[in-house]
């Protein structure tokens, strides 16, 4: 029987977070190579050599990882739409392509390895398993069925090798579908041969190896439509199982799904095949994404569960279960129609095969078990295979499995996308654990080959470049047990009695229990010794010692345990809870550390030398104990925790119970009327402690005990070294000395306790029997007395004397052999301070000498001061007197110093209040404040201390106040001693504290100096408020001192403080910015909702860049403008300060690269430039104003040319005279015109300056609005579609197919085939040049059907990129052979439109991220400005344009006014009728239409035009108090008509005032919808259609005849006609002052787009290197031509449309005025893009003359921005294609491609004959069956009646 098969599926797996043990991968062997991509890896099982495939390479390693042989195997010179063999005569687009390896499978039986790649087709070759660089086969021209693997990397193939019945080896192979080259036909599933049949030899023109001609394959229709992604395939029993998903077409939803799918191993027609769902149903999620398998024998605890996903999950199927519901749906296909019991549906056919379930005899199953040509296939289940996840993960996709059994546990090895190797347990409850994961190549996908070595020992890991070989357990790496168990490694245990961490096959006796500790196992746990007894022993004894062990394995027989203390060994005795063991004898037992009284060793418990277990084991000395404390040995003895008793008589510390002689003492622990309490003691000395030296003494010792000792001597170590005698009785002890002569000083008299003790002696002192320190003080009465009072006034207990003589001295009175002195000498003063004090006394004078007095009374009333005797009090010490001066009194002997008594006076303080807080430095002034002794001066507030900070003068003080509790007013005092000096008339105030509420900006520069203003209140209460800037870790060195800088108090509620500089060394640090108000400090963080930051330094560029040593040439009334860098980033255009020499240059506007400001109108004395932000000072160089020079005539010359003026002014009146009824109308115009021209010419700049700096702030606005709304771009599906179709009124792509309801799924069939067709490169080439030789095949057609070819390609744009470079190719061939000037010049074919739509896909991004913005803020702005003047609604010509064109040439009286708007609920978002409104700006002349869009506009602004509702839907209604409601429109009754003229309705024709309210109310009557109006620009002039319905025409603001032509009476004479051309251009100057205003936005657009200082787009690289390729290759070197290729691919293809339409980006309405102003922009963009210089006259178009001093800085840019590109890093195909493929996955999804094919089918139908014929002339396209593909297609899409 067959054992139980499992299969493993990772399903799109995410993993968890790991946290496990990670081991490093130093440790292992490994094989990497960095110049290729490591593909597949094989490994032949008998001899244990690895094969790796690789791109381009392939190596033969040993078992070790060590390369023993390498093929190179690409690139080679190869093309997906070319056959084998691929030459360039043949196949001239081929190139050299990389080989990705496929697939690599080993043929043990055959030796021989097969290879496939990814070139030629994809074919297959066999190599030597022995030696890879020897081919043995590999077929030199396939047939059409030898091509094997997938052509594309990117697709993946599977196989494996199989042996039939017969022996005969075959190969079976899946492969995904690929659209180019012959993967379109080469069926997913095919049985191939492995060996020539009959006369074919294996060799190079062998057609049978790899093709499945004779053998089997599995037909699919709509292959592309499925999409199979094969992942694995093997054998099981007699059959071959593939595991691959695919999209289940029979499903509404077309999901991809994952199948596994039997075929029987003989089957040569795949009548057996039968296909099942696999799902993998977790909690929340279902998982449906193959990606990795892996099929083994499971372990006994595995729980039967699986799973598939894109998120992640481990899912494991029973083959059992698989093969039952695999046969059971055989069955019912065979038996029972395909339904179940109840009639359900539950197997069917797939694939579209004409065949269906039937109900066929009984026996069939059992005569065809792998069906016949009469049964249904290929079948397949509707009822999936259900399982639940193993394993469920978020963190990393997982791409590879591998399952090995241990000890009937099943472990899983899992690879993931992060480059980590997981090790996960199967659970018996159908979970799983990851116990450790493993780092292999960090970020880097892990390769679903994952392979065990033979000895199951090794897992070989693969990444994209390396191989690894991981051990699959490491159980020898740990040493102990706790470690081992620490593992939880399911492999690895611990074998006890064999010691070491290993596999439970590796323990010998793991069968018997307790053997082995299984380490995953979390209640295993070690062996140790749970109790001890005893604890500790004696060394002088031997004992048995008793351990208890749980657990403890049993031993054979003749086997044992054994004990080691230390290095003694002991035999162990097994017991019922454990062991016994012997100590060792007393002479071997462990030695005592120095200073100790016991060791402690390990004793440690073997099985011969394995370790077992340990315990703490301790050896004790009573001998020791008393050792160790000398002074009590015998207290000590008794208490120590040993049991230790004390012998009395052998003076001996011991462990045993009884002494050999005389009395014992024993242990408190043995009794407790022992111990301690019985041992002898000494507990003090009877009569006084004290000991004068050198005198001769009895002491008498207390205690107890003493009567059990013989005492014969005692001692005191410190006094005497000799013994002297002794007598004891119970109670006390007598001992005699005589002297006792300190060798130093005792200093002083105070008790000292010399190191003394008495020592009790027995046996000559052999034995020391107590050793007891007391308190004994020995004195000397000479130290510290040095003179004779000092000596009289000590302690009478010591009894001192002043002993006469020749050298008197102070000593002990039983000591003195002189006469003792009882008068002393006479005093001596030394010095008296201090020496000044207040009128009111009290000062405490220090007066220092010798003899001074013994006590109080010997100097009473003896001090006097000024006479005064007034001597309250005396203080006396040994040094000095301190004494009170009060009154004086006549002493024996005199002593005079000169003293002062001053009268302090404090006036006032500064400042008068401070916050409660504290912290004020608070100045006393005043005079004599340094009065008295400077200790005794204290300050205080009321009774608050105010701490004196610095060194007092005579005049001042200063202090810090103290926190207050309460705010209120407190006087002000100086204390001399007890005396004081209080402030009159003034109070120091506590007020209520400082605080700061608000603070800004909370931006600065790093050079600081940027003013933040502090709001709060009680602000100007702080005396020396600063800011601290604290930057850390960049400055932490500094200690957290950070950057000072005071502030100035503005007020009570504003400080003013300016940023330090800080120098930012790292970029990630942390800003601490605080306000320190004296002893409070705020944090800036805290007072503003955006955190504090430093931004970089601004940069200004000098004024002439060109050569700043040149002063800046400036035109007065015009603006200076600066360019710079992050000049807004931490400042605004306020704080800027900018000075043209002594005058100020007013700043007007501020960016982030521009500073525009408006200097002095007359020119000031110093010309220099300077601009100051911050701390920061930028001199721009000199300017120089332009003046007019003023020509002086000389006199003579002036009263000449007064008479020729008189003279000419008289012939002039002669002419006017006689000519003046023709002149009339002419003069009448000239004067107009000077009049104009005065006017205009004067205020053209000043209106400019105006216009600009209103348009800017305007703008601001507008950015700071699009914060929170953002540009309205549009989706990318509206972007294509109005690129792709301009000029439609509705996409082509908007509309559903027009075809029947019952031939919808045949057409739609027929549409994805031909969708299929269009990947034939051969055949899309043959199509497109079939219709373009066409002469009806018009321009428009040629354009519409390539965007139907875009978007039908759009999901695979590597391909149409291809499609693009061939045609390219052929039109430049065509060019080159005419004019190579003139290409791409026009979009005349379909290769142009094609490049135009290609340009537009790969620039979306860039438009949408860098363009979009400079080119909103282009249009807001031009919108701004025209709609600032008058637009006249009828003509659609505006005051304000740069199109002479749409220029309102009439000048008119009009009016600003500013209306209150209101709306009504469903005009605007949440709007109510009683709502607040909002203030819109409008012009009297503005007609009703155009005021409500101008309040729309503004109720709307930054939001998508979609969003707005139409003005024709809205009435305009004028409030006018509580009643007066008017409804405002263009036309009414009260319209002005005359003649056949009438005139739209203004706000003025209503006198609507200035502040006027108006409210948009929904229009009652029935209006047009917006679905039915166009995009398309062009539209706002409706009225000119309407007008002539009944011969009135309308008009606005001038009729249409108004304008300035000539009378036909009139237009014969050549001067009148120069007259009249002459008048229109005095409004050029309007022209021009549009121009400046919009200047900035034009130059910030073109910088964008021709900027290389960010990456250029790479299309843009991509396509300029083709064209420069191009150019090479035809040998053409004119640079011009080059230029003008490209101008005419990018600018004049792309940027030009989207300057002109602005709408085909963002979702805006234009008008026709707004167009016109970018139509001139955008001519402008394209003559800056051209080389030839543009040579202008009188004649010249107005824009050329608009622009004509910037369109060479303009072309200059073009030049550098194309030699920039072609100097950069050329883009490579597969960037590219990457970049390409990331597009389709984008967006493809958004364009509805099938309707293009339909509308792309409509060319195919009408010039089907052309098409077929084509196709039928060409070999290739024949021997591809392109024609037949199609004529099926015609047949499935029209009913088309074909030679099928």
């Amino acid at each position: 029987k067959h054992p139980v098969l499992t299969v493993c599926l990772v399903l799109s797996l995410l993993v968890t977070p790991l946290l496990f043990p990670t081991f490093p991968k130093s440790i292992y062997v490994t094989f990497s190579r960095n110049a290729t991509r490591f593909l597949h890896l094989s490994m032949d099982s008998e001899s244990g050599t690895i094969y790796l495939g690789a791109t381009n390479f392939l190596f033969q390693l040993t078992s070790d990882l060590l390369m023993e042989n390498m093929v190179q195997t690409g690139p080679v010179l190869d093309s997906k739409d070319c056959l084998p063999p691929v030459s360039k005569l043949e196949c001239p687009q081929a190139h050299h392509t990389d080989n990705h390896n496929k697939l690599l499978l080993v043929n043990s039986v055959q030796k021989e390895l097969i290879v496939c790649g990814s070139v030629h087709q994809g074919i297959c070759e066999k190599r030597s398993l022995t030696s890879i660089d020897h081919v043995l086969f590999r077929p030199e021209s396939p047939g059409d069925t030898q091509y094997v693997a997938a052509n594309d990397p990117n697709i993946t193939t599977v196989g494996l090798v199989a042996y039939s019945k017969d022996e005969v080896p075959l190969l079976f192979v899946g492969r995904g579908y690929t659209s180019r080259g012959v993967g379109g036909g080469i069926p997913p599933i095919t049985t191939r041969n492995l060996r020539a049949h009959g006369s074919d030899v294996q060799a190079t023109d062998s057609h049978s190896i790899f093709s499945y001609e004779e053998t089997a394959k599995l037909a699919v229709g709509r292959l592309s439509e499925y999409n199979h992604h094969f992942i694995k395939s093997f054998t099981y029993r007699s059959s071959v199982y593939f595991l691959f998903y695919r999209r289940d077409l029979k499903s509404q939803s077309r999901e991809y799904k994952t199948y596994i799918s039997r075929i029987c191993l003989d089957d040569s027609h795949y009548y057996s095949y039968v296909e099942l769902p696999l799902l993998c149903q977790g909690k929340t999620n279902t998982y449906s994404l193959l990606q990795a398998a892996y099929v083994t024998q499971p372990g006994k605890d595995l729980a039967s569960s699986g799973k598939l996903s894109e998120e992640s999950a481990l899912c494991i199927y029973a083959m059992e279960e698989v093969d039952r519901l695999t046969n059971w749906t055989r069955d019912v296909c065979y038996m029972r129609d395909g339904k179940s019991e109840d009639g359900a549906e539950v197997a069917y056919i797939e694939y579209d095969v004409s065949s269906n379930c039937v109900q066929l005899p009984a026996d069939t199953l059992y005569a065809y078990p792998c069906g016949s040509d009469h049964t249904p296939s290929p079948m397949a289940s509707r009822v999936p295979l259900e399982a639940a996840p193993l394993l469920e993960t978020t963190e990393s996709r997982l791409t590879a499995v591998a399952v090995n059994v241990e000890d009937g546990h099943t472990i899983a090895f899992l690879g993931d996308s992060k480059g980590r190797l997981h090790k996960v347990l199967s659970g018996s409850m159908g979970d799983a654990h990851i116990y450790a994961s493993l780092a292999i190549q960090l970020n880097s996908v892990v390769s679903g080959d994952l392979l065990f070595d033979q000895l199951q020992e090794h897992l070989f890991v693969m990444t994209q470049s390396m191989v690894l070989k991981v051990p699959i357990l490491e159980c020898s790496l740990y040493a102990d047990c706790e470690s081992c168990l620490a593992l939880k490694d399911p492999y690895c245990g611990w074998c006890v009695l064999q010691g070491r961490c290993s596999r439970r096959s590796e323990c010998l006796r793991s069968g018997l229990s307790e053997q082995w500790l299984w380490s995953f196992n979390s209640t295993q746990q070690c062996l140790s010794i749970q109790s001890l007894t005893p604890a500790n022993i004696s060394r002088e004894e031997k004992r048995n010692i008793f351990l208890a062990i749980s657990d403890l394995p049993s031993l054979r027989e003749e086997e044992f345990y054994s004990c080691y203390f230390q290095d003694y060994e002991s035999p162990a005795v097994l017991t019922e809870s454990g062991i016994m063991c012997p100590s060792p004898d007393p002479n071997q037992t462990p030695a005592l550390p120095a200073g100790a009284d016991h060791v402690t060793i390990k004793l440690v418990v073997r099985f011969h030398d394995i370790f077992i277990a340990s315990v703490d084991f301790s050896f004790y000395d009573c001998a020791a104990v008393a050792l160790l404390w000398k002074s009590a040995p015998c207290q000590k003895c008794v208490s120590s925790p040993w049991g230790c008793n004390w012998c009395v008589q052998q003076h001996l510390c011991t462990h045993k119970a009884a002494c050999e002689e005389g009395t014992i003492i024993y242990n408190e622990r043995v009794q407790l009327s022992w111990g301690p309490g019985a041992c002898p003691c000494v507990q003090g000395i009877q009569g006084s402690s004290l000991f004068p030296v050198n005198v001769t003494r009895k002491i008498t010792l207390l205690g107890k005990n003493f009567h059990l000792y013989r005492v014969v001597s005692c001692y005191f170590t410190s006094a005497l070294r000799n013994r002297i005698s002794a007598e004891a009785t119970e109670e006390s002890t007598q001992c005699y000395f005589y002297q006792y002569s300190q060798s130093r000083e005792v200093e002083g008299l105070l008790p000292r306790t010399p190191n003394c003790c008495v020592i009790l002696c027995l046996r000559g002192c052999f034995h020391m029997l107590l050793n007891v320190a007391f308190s004994v003080t020995f004195y000397n009465c000479s130290v510290g007395h040095t003179d004779c009072s000092r000596c009289q006034t000590a302690d009478s207990k010591y009894n001192c004397v002043w002993c006469g003589g020749d050298k008197p001295s102070c000593i002990f009175r039983g000591s003195c052999k002189e006469e003792i002195e009882d008068l002393c000498p006479a005093p001596l003063i030394h010095s008296v301070y201090p020496l000044s004090g207040p009128v009111e006394g009290g000062t405490r004078i220090t007066i220092t000498g010798s003899n001074l007095g013994q006590k109080h009374q010997d100097i009473a009333e003896t001090v006097t001061v000024a006479g005064i005797p007034s001597l309250r009090s005396l203080l006396l010490s040994f040094l000095a007197l301190f004494c009170e001066v009060v009154v004086t009194q006549a002493l024996k002997f005199y002593y005079f110093f000169s003293f002062s008594f001053q009268n302090p006076e404090l006036r006032s303080i500064v400042p008068t209040q401070g916050p409660k807080a504290g912290g004020t430095c608070l100045t006393l002034l005043g005079s004599k404040l340094l009065t008295g002794h400077p200790n005794e001066i204290s300050v205080l507030l009321g009774d608050l201390p105010c701490h004196i900070l610095s060194e007092m003068t005579e005049d001042q003080l200063a202090c810090q106040t103290s926190p207050s509790n309460v705010s209120t007013e407190l006087p002000v005092t100086i204390k001399y001693g007890e005396q004081e000096r209080r402030l009159e008339g003034s109070l120091f105030r506590y007020t209520l504290d400082p605080n700061i509420t608000f603070a800004e900006p909370p931006k600065s520069f790093l050079s600081g100096g940027r003013v933040l203003r502090v709001h709060g209140f009680n602000l100007d209460v702080v005396q020396s408020p600063k800011i601290r800037v604290t930057v850390s870790p960049s400055e932490r060195r500094r200690r957290g001192l950070g950057r000072w800088q005071p502030c100035l108090v503005n007020s009570s509620y504003l400080i003013l403080c300016k940023t330090p500089a800080i120098n930012l060394l790292l970029r990630s640090v942390h800003i601490k910015l605080e306000f320190i108000l004296d002893n409070l400090s705020f944090d800036f963080n805290s007072l503003h909702p955006i955190p504090f930051s430093y931004e970089v330094n601004p940069i200004l560029k000098p004024l002439n860049a060109e050569d700043p040593a040149k002063p800046y040439r400036h035109k007065p009334g015009s603006v200076i403008s600066v360019e710079g860098e992050n000049l807004d980033l931490a400042i605004s255009k306020d704080e800027v300060m900018a000075m043209i020499g002594e005058g100020i240059c007013v700043v007007k506007t501020l960016t982030r690269n521009h500073l525009y400001c408006e200097p002095p109108s007359e020119q000031p004395p110093m010309l220099s430039s300077q601009v100051q932000m911050g701390n920061l000072n930028f001199l721009l160089g000199r300017v120089q104003y332009d003046t007019e020079s003023q020509l002086t005539f000389p006199l003579e010359a002036q009263i000449g040319l007064g008479v020729g003026a008189s003279f000419v002014a008289l012939i002039v009146l002669v002419i006017v005279f006689i000519y003046r009824r023709k002149s009339k109308q002419a003069l009448r115009d000239y004067k107009k015109v000077q009049i104009q021209l005065e006017n205009l010419e004067t205020s053209v700049r000043d209106r400019c300056k105006k216009e600009f700096t209103d348009l800017m702030t305007e703008m601001m606005d507008l950015t700071s609005d699009l914060v929170g709304t953002g540009i309205p771009f549009l989706d990318y599906k509206s972007y294509a579609e109005r690129i792709f179709f301009p000029g439609h009124r509705e996409s082509p792509l908007q509309r559903d197919l027009d075809i029947p309801e019952c031939r919808r799924q045949t057409v739609e069939q027929g549409l994805v085939q031909l969708s299929n067709l269009l990947n034939s490169k051969l055949f899309l080439t043959k199509f497109i040049h079939t219709l373009e030789i066409q002469r009806t095949f018009s321009p428009r057609d040629r354009a519409y059907v390539a965007s139907l070819l875009t978007v039908s390609l759009h999901g695979k744009l590597e391909y149409f990129t291809d499609i693009l470079k061939t045609l390219l190719n052929d039109l430049v061939e065509q060019y080159v052979a005419k004019n190579p000037k003139l290409m791409l010049r026009r979009t005349e074919t379909v290769v142009e439109k094609l490049l135009t739509n290609w340009m537009s896909i790969c620039l979306y991004a860039f438009v949408r991220d860098s363009v979009g913005e400079p080119l909103y803020m282009l249009f807001r702005g031009i919108k701004h400005q025209v709609d600032k003047g008058p637009v006249d609604w009828v003509t659609g010509k505006a005051k304000y344009t740069l199109n002479d064109n749409r220029l309102l040439r009439e000048d008119l009286e009009y009016r600003t006014l500013t209306l209150n708007a209101l709306t009504q609920a469903g005009v605007a978002a949440g709007g109510a009728e009683d709502s607040q409104g909002i203030s819109a700006k409008v012009l009297d002349c503005d007609t009703i239409t155009q005021v409500k869009e101008k309040i729309l506009d503004q109720i709307y602004k930054g939001m998508p035009y979609c969003h707005r509702p139409d003005p024709d839907t809205l009435d305009l209604e004028w409030r006018s108090g509580l009643a007066g409601h008017l409804i405002l429109s263009d036309e009414d009754v009260t319209s002005v008509v005359q003649g056949t003229w009438k005139r739209l309705n203004t706000l003025q024709h209503y006198k609507v005032p200035d502040g006027a309210t108006v409210a948009l109310v929904p229009r009652l009557t029935k209006h047009i919808h917006r679905e039915n109006q166009d995009y398309i620009p062009g539209e706002k002039t409706p009225m000119l259609e309407d007008a002539d319905e009944g011969g009135i025409k309308l008009w606005h603001l001038v009729k249409p005849t108004e304008e300035p032509e000539l009378p036909k009476h009139r237009r014969g004479s050549l001067r009148d006609r120069e007259r009249a051309k002459a008048i229109p251009e005095i409004y050029l100057t309007r022209l021009l002052s549009m121009k400046g205003t919009l200047q900035k936005f034009v130059d910030d657009l073109f910088q964008v787009i021709l900027s290389t200082s960010r990456p250029v787009p790479l299309a843009v690289k991509y396509f300029f290197d083709l064209l420069d390729e191009q150019a090479l290759h035809y040998g053409i070197a004119d640079p011009e031509t080059i230029h003008i290729w490209k101008t005419n691919s990018l600018p004049l293809r792309f940027w030009i449309n989207i300057i002109k339409n602005p709408q085909f980006v963002f979702d805006v309405q234009t008008s026709d005025n707004v167009d016109a102003v970018l139509l001139v922009i955008a001519q402008t963009f394209m003559d800056s893009c051209t080389i030839a210089d543009h040579k202008l006259g009188r004649d010249s178009p107005i824009n050329k003359l608009l622009y004509a001093r910037d369109i060479p800085r303009y072309k200059q840019m073009v030049e550098r921005y194309y030699a920039d590109i072609r100097q950069t890093i050329s883009a490579s195909d597969q960037e590219m294609n990457s970049a390409l493929a990331e597009l389709s996955r984008n967006y493809s999804g958004d364009l509805n491609s099938l309707v293009a094919l339909h509308e792309l089918y409509k060319y195919i139908n009408k010039y089907y004959d052309q098409i077929i014929t084509a196709l039928e002339e060409d070999p290739t396209a024949q021997k591809m069956q392109l024609g037949y593909r199609l004529q099926q297609i015609a047949a499935a899409v029209e009913n088309k009646v074909t030679d099928l």
